[in-house]
């Protein structure tokens, strides 16, 4: 009889161990993209150094449930110092998402963009910015300001 219970927690522990695995995995595949982002800088503003080649991302945290939709403005920044390779938006996993309920009534643990570039091969200086298109446009007269809406960075190549 005990080596049937022995059995039984042991099966029991293995498929727990099985079931956290692959939770982990899939948790971690949806919080970081499908994007490779190289080196991430995160400042809200400010002059970016990279080098000749180098993959880089630019990551601002928005909640899209509230209207957060980044974009990058224009003027584009200069393709011969750095060339977009893409962008994404990746959720959070926090509490509302793992219960599901709070997600139900609005609540959203938000999540980031990450505007992808690659440097040029010459060194060089062009400006990035990018900006939530609706905020905007309302000037920063809303709750958040300014801030909230617009995004530059000065990204020096060498």
């Amino acid at each position: 009889m005990k080596r049937r219970w022995r059995r039984i927690l042991l099966a029991v522990a293995a498929v727990l161990a099985v079931a956290a695995t692959v939770g982990a995995v899939a948790i971690h595949r949806m919080t970081t993209g499908r994007l490779d982002h190289g080196t991430v800088f995160t400042q809200t503003s400010g002059q970016l150094t990279v080098k000749p080649g180098e993959l880089f991302s630019i990551e601002v945290f928005a909640n899209r449930e509230a209207g957060d939709n980044w974009t990058m403005a224009t003027p584009a920044p200069d393709p011969a110092i750095v060339q977009t390779t893409g962008d994404e938006y990746v959720q959070n996993f926090g509490l509302a998402n793992l219960t599901g309920a709070l997600g139900a009534l609005g609540a959203d643990s938000g999540g980031h963009y990450y505007f992808v570039f690659r440097a040029g091969q010459n060194p060089g200086r062009t400006t990035v910015t990018m900006h939530v298109a609706y905020r905007d446009e309302l000037g920063g007269n809303f709750s958040g300001g300014p801030e909230r809406t617009k995004r530059q960075f000065t990204i020096d190549v060498h």
